[in-house]
């Protein structure tokens, strides 16, 4: 495995709860304003990183993330400086698990196809892949060229899928497996109730060996606090991205914000 997404996911079995791996939409607000919150949630206890190409039709985005991901187009952030963002992370020392959260689209448009892709992440610094509409059966090259590289793949689970997908998923997956706590799109509040735990736990043993993280819907230390023991990692998105948004101020404002909205996650307690 990737040893960055090794260490990330070892941290993320230690204490109880979960690790934190929050997702930012390169770009949104600027490229500093990004590159500051990396830094910013690093230092908070984030273990891992999704870090969004912006991408005109994100399919499993809800409205949250959608508006990001315009905004950083509207910016003028491109797949190259998604990619020039990460290497930037890395040179001024960043060294938190970063994985590129990307449609297939961009991938192909932008970045010139999947092992290009995988070629051009792994040499600025990046350690790995989310594709939501990638799935396994159509994601040989991709998984072909991680292994090479020492990247790692997820693929997701959702509550309507069959033993035997989750079984795929998991098997395709040398990350994590990406586990959808609720069907519908990112943004909704999702109810950690006794239900998605069962569902987790169910996943647990369908998945094997393979590291679970728990996403969509994700949003508050109570939420960290439910899914211990659940899974390895938590993911939150559209929260974070909509806090961010809505501090004004310089970049470091924004840093700031994000170091309090993630510690806060990262401080979350066992019951």
């Amino acid at each position: 495995m990737n040893p960055r997404l090794q260490a990330a996911l070892e941290a993320g079995r230690k204490g109880g709860c979960p690790g934190i791996a929050p997702y930012l939409t390169a770009g949104d607000g600027g490229l500093g304003r990004t590159l500051a919150a990396l830094h910013a949630i690093e230092k908070a206890g984030a273990v891992c990183v999704e870090l969004g190409l912006p991408f005109s039709d994100p399919l499993a985005d809800g409205p949250v993330l959608q508006a990001a991901a315009e905004r950083s187009l509207e910016g003028g952030m491109t797949p190259t400086g998604t990619l020039d963002l990460i290497q930037r992370y890395r040179q001024e020392g960043g060294q938190m698990a970063v994985l590129l959260f990307s449609y297939t689209n961009p991938l192909f448009v932008g970045l010139g196809g999947l092992r290009a892709s995988a070629e051009r992440l792994a040499t600025v610094g990046g350690d790995g892949f989310v594709v939501p509409d990638l799935p396994p059966e159509l994601a040989g090259e991709l998984q072909d060229a991680c292994e090479e590289l020492d990247l790692g793949t997820v693929f997701f689970a959702t509550p309507r899928s069959s033993p035997a997908r989750i079984r795929a998923a998991a098997e395709a997956s040398s990350g994590f497996l990406y586990c959808v706590g609720r069907v519908g799109v990112t943004g909704q509040r999702t109810h950690f109730d006794a239900e998605v735990l069962r569902w987790l736990d169910q996943v647990r043993d369908l998945a094997g060996s393979t590291p679970m993280a728990v996403g969509f819907g994700v949003a508050t230390p109570g939420d960290i606090t439910a899914l211990a023991g659940h899974t390895d990692l938590a993911i939150s998105g559209s929260a974070l991205v909509q806090h961010l948004h809505r501090t004004k101020g310089t970049d470091q404002d924004g840093a700031q914000a994000a170091f309090d909205f993630v510690a806060a996650l990262c401080g979350a307690q066992p019951d």
